[in-house]
C-alpha cells in the first residue's frame, strides 16, 4: 500500500520543527478551584449586579491607565492580537494596555488560580469557553453584564450563541473574543485519487465512513481520516445531535449535578468512533500534538477534525507543501442530527480586584477588540470567526472570505446552528475531570475496549468528579 504518494515535483514530509513552529497551541483546562462560592452559578433568576465605575478611566489623573491582559495566543494569532492591541493603545490616550502571553489555556488557568491564593492577577484574563463555571465560582471576576447596562452597550450586532455561552442566571460573565468551531479539514488532492469529488467532503459520520473506506480501498492512504483523542469532538457530535453533556439542561437551568451523555446518542458516536479505529479506518492520533494535521501533510490520512482557529497558520505553513490542497468542511454530523455546533475559544473577563480606573480601562479594551473593524482583522488574521455580524460586510473580510471560502465554514455552521442548552455548551466546574474521563475512554477504543462499557466507565468517572466538585461549594 502506498502510504505516502511522495514523488511529485516540489514534495515535502512535514516534520515537527515546520509544523508546530507555526500551530496555535491550544490547551484544555486542568486545574480545579480548591475554594469556591457556596452559591449556585446556575438558574433562572439574575443575580444581583455590582455597579460598574464607568468612566473612571477617562477622569483618573494619572494617565495613561496602566493594565495587563493574560493571553494565550500563539503564532499568527498573538501577532494579530499584537496589532490590534498597539492600534487601540496609539487611538488615545487614557488607557495602555501591556501584553502577557501564558503560552496556553492550561498555562493561564495555572497561573490564575495560583494568583488567587496570594499574587498578583491581571486586569482582563483571556479563558477558555470550558472555565465559565470555574470563573464564576472563583469570585474574582466583574461580570461583563454590569458594564453592559452602565454603558446601555448595545449587543444586538452579537451572534447570539456566541453571548448566550458567556451568560448563567441570565447574567453576562464575560465578552466572547476568540472564537471558533472545530471543522472538517481534508487534502482535496487525495479526494481526486480515490475518486472522491473534491468540492463535496461528507457531511454526515456515514458519509464520513464511506469516504475513509473509498481512501483506505484505492490505497490513496494508509487511513481514511485521524481522529484526534479529544473529547471536544464527541461533545460536539453529541450537540449535532441535540444532546447535553450534563443535566439541568446542561447546567444552565441549574448547577449540574451528573452527565447525561451515556444515552443512545453518545453510544451511537462512540460505536461509529470505535468502527472507524477497529477497522483501520482511522488513526487514533494525540490530544496534546498537532500529529492529526501532520498526517494530512505526510499523506498519511487525508482527513481530520481540527479547530478553525487554526487555519489561517495551516494555510500559511502548508504553502510550503504543493501536494496538499486544503478543503475545509462543516463538521459532519450523525445521521439523527437535529442540532448545532456550540460556540468554542475563549472570553475576555474583567477581574474584580483591579482598582474602579483599571476596571473602566478594561472594558473600554474589550469593546475596542469586538469593534467590527477589529473583529474583521482579528478573523482575516487567525482563523476565528468574526463574532460581529456586521464585520462579515466589511470589505477586508469579505475579500479575504473570498479568496479563502474556509475562513467562512466555522462562521456559518455557528450562525446556523438553534439555540437550546445543547447549542449553549456545557456549565460545570470540574470540566477538566469530565474531559479526562472522557478522552480516556476515546483512547480505550484505540485498544479495542468495547464502546459501550468505555463511554458508561467515563459516565461514572465524570458524575464522581462533578459530586467532589459541587461537595466542597
Amino acid at each position: 500500500m502506498d502510504t505516502s504518494r511522495t514523488g511529485s515535483t516540489g514534495d515535502r514530509r512535514l516534520n515537527r520543527r515546520d509544523f508546530l513552529g507555526g500551530l496555535v497551541l491550544l490547551g484544555t483546562s486542568g486545574v480545579v478551584l480548591s475554594a469556591c462560592s457556596s452559591g449556585s452559578s446556575s438558574g433562572s433568576s439574575k443575580i444581583s449586579l455590582p455597579s460598574f465605575p464607568l468612566g473612571a478611566a477617562a477622569r483618573t489623573i494619572s494617565k495613561p491607565v496602566q493594565i495587563t491582559l493574560w493571553h494565550s495566543m500563539n503564532s499568527a494569532n498573538q501577532t494579530t492580537l499584537t496589532n490590534l492591541t498597539n492600534k487601540f493603545n496609539s487611538s488615545q490616550s487614557d488607557v495602555h494596555v501591556n501584553l502577557v502571553n501564558q503560552n496556553s489555556y492550561d498555562d493561564t488557568l495555572t497561573a490564575y488560580t495560583a494568583a488567587l491564593s496570594g499574587g498578583t492577577l491581571p486586569d482582563v484574563v483571556q479563558m477558555q469557553t470550558t472555565n465559565l463555571q470555574f470563573m464564576i465560582d472563583s469570585q474574582s471576576v466583574v461580570p461583563a453584564q454590569s458594564a453592559v447596562e452602565a454603558d446601555h452597550y448595545d449587543l444586538s450586532d452579537y451572534i447570539p450563541s456566541t453571548v448566550e455561552f458567556f451568560k448563567v442566571k441570565r447574567t453576562l460573565y464575560a465578552l466572547p473574543f476568540n472564537i471558533s468551531s472545530n471543522v472538517l479539514y481534508y487534502d482535496k488532492n487525495a479526494f481526486r485519487a480515490a475518486g472522491l469529488d473534491p468540492d463535496a467532503p461528507p457531511k454526515s459520520l456515514d458519509g464520513l465512513r464511506t469516504a475513509a473506506e473509498k481512501i483506505v480501498s484505492t490505497n490513496t492512504e494508509k487511513y481514511g481520516m485521524s481522529l484526534k483523542v479529544t473529547d471536544a469532538d464527541f461533545q460536539l457530535e453529541l450537540a449535532l445531535t441535540g444532546g447535553e453533556l450534563v443535566n439541568k439542561d446542561n447546567g444552565r437551568s441549574a448547577r449540574a449535578t451528573a452527565v447525561s451523555f451515556d444515552d443512545k446518542a453518545g453510544k451511537s458516536i462512540f460505536e461509529w468512533w470505535g468502527g472507524m479505529l477497529d477497522d483501520k479506518l482511522a488513526q487514533p492520533t494525540s490530544f496534546t500534538t498537532f500529529d492529526n494535521l501532520f498526517a494530512i501533510a505526510n499523506r498519511i490520512a487525508p482527513m481530520t477534525w481540527e479547530t478553525s482557529a487554526a487555519l489561517g497558520t495551516i494555510l500559511g505553513v502548508l504553502n510550503l507543501y504543493p501536494q496538499v490542497s486544503l478543503g475545509v468542511g462543516g463538521l459532519p454530523s450523525p445521521s439523527t442530527s437535529n442540532g448545532g455546533v456550540f460556540a468554542g475559544g475563549a472570553g475576555l473577563y474583567m477581574v474584580s480586584k483591579s482598582s474602579p480606573e483599571r476596571q473602566d480601562a478594561a472594558w473600554q479594551y474589550i469593546k475596542f477588540l469586538n469593534e467590527p473593524t477589529q473583529q474583521a482583522a482579528w478573523a482575516v488574521g487567525t482563523g476565528y470567526i468574526p463574532i460581529r455580524k456586521s464585520a462579515t460586510q466589511l470589505a477586508v473580510l469579505t475579500q479575504a472570505w473570498s479568496k479563502v471560502p474556509g475562513y467562512r465554514v466555522a462562521y456559518n455552521q455557528i450562525l446556523a446552528s438553534p439555540a437550546n442548552p445543547a447549542t449553549a455548551g456545557a456549565v460545570i466546574g470540574s470540566f477538566s475531570q469530565v474531559s479526562d474521563a472522557i478522552n480516556n475512554a476515546i483512547s480505550s477504543l484505540g485498544s479495542g475496549a468495547n464502546p459501550d462499557t468505555a463511554l458508561a466507565r467515563a459516565a461514572a468517572t465524570s458524575n464522581q468528579a462533578i459530586s467532589s466538585y459541587n461537595a466542597r461549594l
